[in-house]
């Protein structure tokens, strides 16, 4: 701005600071604009609202800002408390997982002979995936004959799994079809069954796994089945290191 000699001054001089000029440029279009540009920026200067808070009548329906922050701040506070605690749930469930893990693999490593790794196979996975059905079949050699001693295991003919599951390694059928010919006498009570193959020692016997229930869609493809693909692979292991003792 020039004065009356002349000369450039500052706005301050001539009695409009250059804050004021600025702020009269700036229309409410403008501020709206920025804020919906900016939407965190009164989240980030929170003091904005209490300031605007305290110059504004406190009447009926007039909005109060800073309550209206304090509101938001306590909404994030309790969301981040149930996300944390959601965590801490998810978390002591996974300790419980591994622990059951370690429990089975222990049994597992434990027993020394094929019936009671059989034993403990069918009888831990029954009680931990809380089903009525529990088989194990593994094929045997065409030069054997005969059956272990063990309830629940089927020594199954040549062929057996390839016909059960076809390429698959593992079959989650919400409603059993030909498949549930593994439960044997209790092939008409399962209506949903769980098929995983395993393959047993050096010379890779084919064999199965097998989860049957009683209700319609207690297994399907869509599922999460890792605890289970991973106990299956353990029982695996143990059987293998038993049957190549033979």
């Amino acid at each position: 701005m020039m004065n009356n000699q002349g000369n450039i001054t500052g706005g301050a001089t001539a009695g409009l600071s250059s804050a004021t000029q600025a702020a009269s440029a700036l229309s409410p279009g403008a501020v709206r604009t920025f804020l919906q540009e900016n939407p965190t920026f009164l989240s980030d200067n929170p003091e904005l609202l209490e300031s605007a808070s305290r110059a504004m009548p406190n009447e009926n329906n007039v909005l109060d800002f800073s309550a209206a922050q304090a509101t938001h701040f306590r909404r994030r506070y309790e969301s981040l408390k149930t996300n944390h605690l959601s965590l801490i749930r998810a978390g002591r469930e996974n300790q419980s997982h591994l622990d059951e893990l370690r429990s089975v693999f222990l049994q597992l490593i434990r027993v020394s002979s094929i019936p009671a790794v059989v034993a403990t196979i069918l009888d831990t996975f029954g009680h931990r995936f809380e089903v009525p059905f529990v088989v194990l079949g593994i094929e045997a050699n065409r030069n054997e004959t005969g059956e272990f001693h063990v309830e629940r295991f089927r020594r199954l003919t040549p062929g057996s799994v390839e016909r059960l599951m076809g390429d698959q390694d593992c079959l989650l059928s919400p409603v059993a079809g030909q498949e549930a010919i593994i439960f044997v006498d209790h092939a008409d009570e399962v209506q949903s069954c769980a098929l995983y193959r395993l393959s047993i020692g050096m010379q890779r016997r084919p064999a199965v796994l097998a989860f049957g229930t009683r209700e319609t869609g207690a297994f399907s493809p869509e599922q999460a089945d890792d605890l289970i693909s991973i106990l299956c692979g353990a029982a695996g292991a143990a059987l293998s290191r038993e049957f190549d003792r033979l």
